[in-house]
């Protein structure tokens, strides 16, 4: 997909070629001393690791009001209009290209652009002397800040999108001069900015922004590793810069001593199927919202889809969404798998998740649904029972859950084991399902108490988490059933030896993972694996689990 040049007024030396650094090591030349390497923490957005020379996206400058109100007014008018132009174009490029939901995300900024309390609130600044730009950047910053003031996840993320249509309609157009790579450092950004940034940036690092905003979704689904949460420091960096994005450890690393590897948005494929070196296959499949990332994982080697997240294209639905906009949302996807595996998981609303029709419903995943039938009955007629179709049905209770979808679909049924109540009746589940899915991300929370969207490190390589986990693995052998892993942990370098040995023969990666996961599983010895997981279920503590994957090399 082609990209447009990016918006804002931006300066990068001529060069634009990254010098890696080490600590203390003097150039070249011999000359000066190179600088340290320094790291910069926030929160991990989006997967992968890439380095570039900083590309910096600062504020607009001021201007100078023109004296005539109604000039000024006219100007902001059209520019907000051209905004609006240009988002309609990106949206129907991105639709051309099978991608349904992140156009879904973009047009929400043509909407804005027409707003008529936006356009009153740029008439009052403009009458307060402020310039066409400044008007248009101080209304939308004020309309974002009411809705990221209101407790809602899904308005929260409405805010990055009208701050984003801001600098859009307030900027002048401008690419970065030299080769590449880049990192775009900004101190946010929305869906759109992310959609058409140009091919030769690598990464992103972002002073704020959130791990679960639109713009995030959008850099996954393109496989740029993505930093949010940096704070002031990432803006004082000068253009040309060279730094380190760690999306995977939630970091910035400025004049980093090694050069992290290159990425590029074509993968090259994992050479056929992950097997260990004592014969074992596992399946390295992909989590996915649409089809940008569904092409990312195929080109790296993914033997299909173990999560497709539908719930995310609903965000903002005001209804139950029918049948027709399921199929909508599905088929780019679909079409993109053929006969692989696409394991459809029927919406997952609740919690963080829950639509403006839904608010005040503490209902979660399939228990939801089963209260709306009709709603759940649409969505797996949509979904249909093609070859290679599995469906995944979220927090699953016990095995009366899959009975009662078992009536209305023909399609395999994986039930997402991810509570302790569900670990304690695996046995049950897994004879009424035809393969499980564990979702480590709930499962570590609910054993051990913990928020999981709180920022840091998620233990689920505590014994605790992995005696649960070697319970559905037990559970799962005695019936034959497919074990699949879809959370974070399908990809940490610490839990994928420990997920084999207690069972598990799928990964369901992010698409930025699949050929890391590969590697690592090729290298495993499974005979050894289920020795060193033995072991850490039986470990008295984390800290000591991490001693046993040191002694093991992983």
């Amino acid at each position: 997909m082609g990209r447009a040049g990016w918006r804002l007024r931006v300066g990068v030396e001529p060069a634009g070629r990254v010098r890696w650094r080490g600590a203390g090591r003097r150039s070249p030349s011999g000359a000066e001393p190179l600088m340290a390497e320094r790291r910069l923490p926030g929160l991990a957005a989006a997967p992968g690791v890439a380095g570039g020379a900083v590309w910096r996206v600062g504020p607009v400058e001021a201007g100078a009001h023109s004296g005539d109100r109604t000039a000024e007014l006219a100007r902001a008018r059209a520019a907000l209009a051209r905004a609006g132009d240009e988002l309609t174009a990106l949206a129907a490029r991105l639709r051309a290209d099978g991608a349904t939901e992140q156009a879904d995300i973009v047009e929400t900024g043509v909407l804005m652009a027409a707003d008529p309390a936006l356009d009153a609130a740029v008439e009052a600044a403009i009458a307060r002397g402020r310039a066409a730009p400044q008007a248009i950047l101080e209304a939308c910053d004020e309309l974002a800040d009411t809705l990221a003031a209101i407790d809602d996840p899904v308005l929260a993320a409405r805010a990055d999108d009208v701050r984003s249509l801001g600098r859009r309609a307030a900027s002048e157009r401008s690419t970065p001069t030299g080769e590449g790579p880049f990192v775009l450092v900004a101190q946010d950004l929305g869906p759109a900015d992310v959609a058409e940034l140009d091919e030769r940036v690598a990464a992103i690092a972002l002073a704020a922004g959130g791990p679960s905003a639109h713009a995030a979704v959008i850099a996954r689904g393109l496989g740029l590793p993505m930093v949010v949460g940096v704070g002031a420091p990432l803006l004082e960096l000068a253009d040309g810069t060279s730094l380190a994005v760690d999306g995977d450890r939630g970091e910035a690393v400025v004049e980093p001593s090694v050069a992290p590897p290159s990425v590029s948005r074509t993968r090259v494929a994992a050479s056929g199927p992950a097997v260990t070196r004592d014969g074992v296959r596992i399946r390295i499949l992909a989590n996915a919202v649409g089809p940008a990332e569904v092409r990312v994982a195929l080109a790296a080697g993914a033997e299909g889809v173990g999560l497709l997240r539908t719930e995310l294209a609903f965000l903002d639905a005001v209804a139950w969404p029918d049948e027709a906009a399921h199929r909508r949302m599905l088929e780019p996807v679909l079409e993109l798998l053929g006969t692989r595996t696409a394991t459809v998981r029927v919406l997952d609303f609740g919690g963080d998740k829950t639509p403006p029709f839904l608010r005040g419903n503490d209902a979660r995943g399939i228990a939801l649904l089963l209260g709306a039938p009709d709603a759940l009955a649409a969505q797996l007629r949509a979904i249909g029972a093609a070859e290679g179709t599995r469906v995944l049905l979220p927090l699953v209770r016990g095995p009366e859950d899959v009975d009662a979808v078992r009536a209305s679909t023909t399609a395999p049924l994986g039930a997402m084991i991810e509570t302790v109540a569900a670990a304690a009746r695996v046995d049950a589940i897994a004879a009424a399902a035809d393969f499980l899915s564990i979702g480590t991300n709930d499962l570590t929370a609910d054993v051990l108490g913990a928020d999981r969207f709180a920022p840091g490190d998620v233990a689920t390589h505590d014994p605790r988490v992995l005696a649960q986990i070697a319970r559905i693995g037990e559970a799962a052998q005695a019936h034959g059933r497919v074990l699949e892993v879809c959370g974070e942990s399908a990809s940490d370098p610490r839990m994928i030896p420990l997920l084999v040995g207690l069972g598990v023969t799928e990964l369901s990666v992010g698409a930025a993972r699949v050929e890391e996961t590969h590697a690592r599983v090729s290298a495993l010895d499974v005979a050894a694996c289920v020795e060193l997981a033995r072991a850490a279920v039986a470990a008295p503590s984390t800290a000591d689990v991490e001693r046993l994957l040191g002694e093991a090399g992983h």
